[in-house]
């Protein structure tokens, strides 16, 4: 199913996949009192009545703890579609058996498979509406070939026909789940059943319901295809229910509503997100078929939908920072619809399963963490379209060999020949874990060399991220010098910077060594998601690490044109709410260095934003605060507006060949000038990018070069951070990466400083 985004609907059927039928307890029809079918306009497709499956916990001390289960099924969305469109319980009710055996993991009587809530109440809500359990009408729809579009009604109907069949009911905890379209059902609906049962503690679950991560509409934009009235699934025709909460808080943008990475936003239930972070039902929608092979196009898109699914689930799990959130999240990185996520289908992140993630989340026992991403690259880590990435093993002696197998090779899995290598170094760990009593079988399904299908198109593999693509170093690199930028703030003499178009290779950097990462608003949330996986998936301490980000302020210059976007889409926000998301989309609660990214159209204007960052550094968010693009003039003019917190950095463009531009810093005045307020002085395209000149093929940036045994650009380097310049490079290239880091293994003499000067 696809709500909020009209793109071609690859499957109007549920493709998730069935587990075996263990000890499935039958659950009982209740029919819609005709009453409600026609006053609530509670009707199938087809105009039928609905109803649901109910059975009651067997003993009386579960008596009022209750799950609720949405079915899924896809959606239709125009009347060729809707004619044939039979998916969850189908069209129409007139067939619906008596009784219903519940074979979904939640629903499953059988302890063994569901632990914690096979005793519990059971609701079940058939699908067939075809609207994703949203719609409101109450007459059939003669543009989609005459269907009713009731999902809302249904559901609301359901509640009521409750109290008039279990008048006794009062449930106390209720856990409310669905798959796919019932997923999104449950996103809409949470607040809905909650405020239903106002006594209770309702938590929502969905699996494969989680649709679309903020901005990843752009394929549709960019072919045309999502304008208001579509991107608000047809809602002429299905008449979405939208909560008033989530209509508060998007005014005049309900469209918003209909999708799941700004809906959650206006949601008081605690949300638990059960989602593939490559899923294929969704992938197939925007265009991107991934059973088939795909094109370097598709695999670009590929990257970039995995940026922005763990850019959203970070930034549902972060509540700015804070540990206090009530949402959670589960999401390997596979490629699959919602086959994968059952109760024990699920595989392993980090070694934790699925279903110990959820219960501690639910039950808020800890023991588990509740917020799991995989971290595996920028591709899936798991085989082929049809769902085949790797399943937990059942039997507690393979669990307890794959936990291992995540301890000792921990953010390997999936990389073919890098994780084998790391099994093989630990053989005799893994022996005494009982391991080879599974066989090779085991190690390759933790390494990604086994399952149905072998290794997808899309296997982590041909990512840049792969370990196997860093060249061994053929010396040890030495430790990297820092500066003090303000008391107790040491910042690296180098960092790794990189912008939308050219995105370096931040893990890359982390594993090589180097510990500073320098990004920016403007750079786009994708670069912003970028560089906090790199940090989430490099293991180092967050104290070993140094983020640099900025805030734009645009000024009035023509060459900022580029500036115009962001302005208009965070037009009423302030300069510390956008560094409050900043530090959100890099999944931080403080970042080391917050920078005005350029000085605002006026003094006035740039006092006042900067005064937002002194207030963010106060709040302890921000260790340091400082500026870029700023020179002698207008330093001391931000100085002479008297400052609670002095900048501690000024980043402008610099480098052999390019000292000499004063508009915008560039200059030795405003080195000058830094040095005389106590600002460390930083460089950007310190390669010479900016200066005019080909610095690394001048013949004087050669011959030095030549006469210490260094590459150009690792003289170029050090030319600026003997200096006591802070250097900000930018490169995809690990082996770029290597050198860059091995700048400081040798000094230039003082007559090469000053001849390379005179360039």
């Amino acid at each position: 199913g696809l709500f909020g985004h009209p793109c071609t609907v690859a499957s109007s059927r549920d493709i998730r996949g069935t587990q075996p039928e263990q000890s499935m307890g039958h659950a009982s029809l209740i029919r819609l009192d005709a009453d409600l079918v026609t006053s609530a306009g509670a009707r199938c497709l087809d105009g039928s009545g609905g109803g649901f499956y109910w059975r009651a916990a067997s003993s009386a001390q579960n008596g009022t703890k209750l799950v609720v289960f949405l079915q899924g099924g896809g959606e239709c969305r125009s009347a060729t579609e809707c004619a044939v469109w039979d998916g969850g319980a189908g069209r129409g009710s007139a067939g619906w058996p008596k009784t219903k055996r519940l074979g979904e993991d939640e629903l499953s009587d059988d302890s063994s498979v569901n632990p914690h809530f096979h005793d519990w109440n059971k609701l079940f809500v058939p699908y067939c509406s075809a609207d994703m359990h949203s719609g409101t009408r109450l007459t059939p729809s003669h543009a989609l070939g005459g269907g009713y579009f009731a999902g809302h009604n249904l559901i609301n109907a359901t509640l009521a026909q409750l109290r008039r069949s279990l008048p006794a009911l009062a449930p106390s905890l209720v856990l409310l789940s669905g798959s796919s379209a019932g997923g999104i059902g449950v996103l809409l609906h949470a607040d809905y059943f909650a405020a239903a049962w106002p006594a209770a503690t309702v938590k929502a679950a969905p699996a494969a319901g989680f649709f679309y991560p903020a901005v990843s509409s752009e394929r549709d934009f960019i072919n045309g295809d999502a304008t208001p009235a579509r991107r608000l699934g047809l809602a002429a025709e299905w008449a979405p229910y939208v909560s008033p909460r989530c209509a508060a808080l998007y005014p005049g943008e309900a469209s918003k509503c209909t999708d799941a990475a700004f809906a959650w936003r206006a949601l008081a239930t605690p949300l638990f997100v059960r989602e593939n972070q490559y899923d294929t039902a969704k992938l197939a929608n925007c265009g991107c078929d991934a059973s088939a092979a795909l094109t370097a196009n598709d695999t670009s898109y590929l990257r970039q939908w995995g940026r922005w699914v763990r850019g959203t689930l970070r930034d549902l799990g972060s509540d700015l920072g804070s540990e206090a959130t009530p949402h959670g999240y589960f999401a390997p990185s596979c490629l699959s619809h919602a086959a994968n996520l059952g109760w024990s289908a699920a595989p392993l992140i980090r070694g934790v399963s699925m279903l110990d993630s959820l219960a501690a989340w639910f039950f808020e026992t800890g023991g588990a963490p509740a917020r799991l991403a995989d971290d595996c690259g920028e591709l899936p880590c798991g085989g082929g379209g049809g769902g085949s990435c790797p399943h937990l093993p059942q039997d507690p002696l393979s669990r307890a060999c794959v936990g291992r197998l995540a301890e000792l090779c921990h953010g390997l899995r999936g990389r073919g020949d890098a994780c084998d290598a790391c099994l093989e170094s630990h053989v005799h760990d893994l022996e005494a874990h009982g391991c080879p009593s599974r066989g090779r079988p085991l190690l390759r399904w933790y390494c990604g060399g086994g399952g149905a299908g072998g290794h997808h198109v899309c296997d982590v593999r041909i990512g840049t991220n792969d370990v196997a693509l860093l060249p061994p170093p053929s010396e040890a690199l030495p430790r990297i010098p820092t500066v003090t930028i303000a008391p107790g703030v040491e910042m690296p003499l180098i960092n790794l910077g990189g912008v939308h178009s050219h995105p370096s290779n931040y893990s890359a950097w982390l594993q090589l060594g180097g510990r500073g990462l320098d990004t920016a608003m403007m750079y786009g949330d994708d670069v912003q998601v970028q560089v906090g996986d790199a940090v989430a998936a490099s293991g180092l301490p967050r104290e070993e690490l140094f983020l640099t980000s900025k805030v734009p302020c645009c000024p009035a210059e023509s060459f900022t044109s580029w500036c115009v976007w962001y302005d208009k889409e965070y037009k009423d926000l302030d300069a510390y709410t956008r560094s409050e998301i900043d530090a959100r989309l890099l999944g931080v609660g403080r970042v080391d260095l917050l920078l005005l990214h350029w000085p605002c159209a006026t003094m006035e204007e740039t006092v006042a934003t900067y005064r937002s960052l002194e207030r963010f550094a106060l709040d302890g968010k921000a260790s340091a605060i400082g500026i870029s693009n700023f020179n002698a003039s207008a330093i001391d003019a931000l100085f002479a507006a008297g400052l609670t917190v002095p900048p501690a950095v000024n980043q402008v463009g610099f480098s052999i060949g390019g000292h000499s531009e004063s508009r915008l810093g560039r200059d030795l005045d405003t080195l000058r000038k830094c040095r005389e307020k106590g600002i460390a002085f930083s460089a950007y395209s310190p390669l010479g990018g900016l200066s005019g000149v080909d610095v690394l093929h001048h013949p004087r940036v050669l011959k030095v070069a030549a006469a210490h045994n260094r590459s150009a650009a690792q003289v170029a380097l050090r030319w600026v951070t003997q200096q006591g310049v802070v250097a900000v490079s930018a490169s995809s290239n690990p082996a770029h990466l290597a050198s860059d880091l091995g700048s400081f293994s040798f000094n230039l003499t003082g007559a090469e400083m000053k001849a390379l000067a005179e360039i």
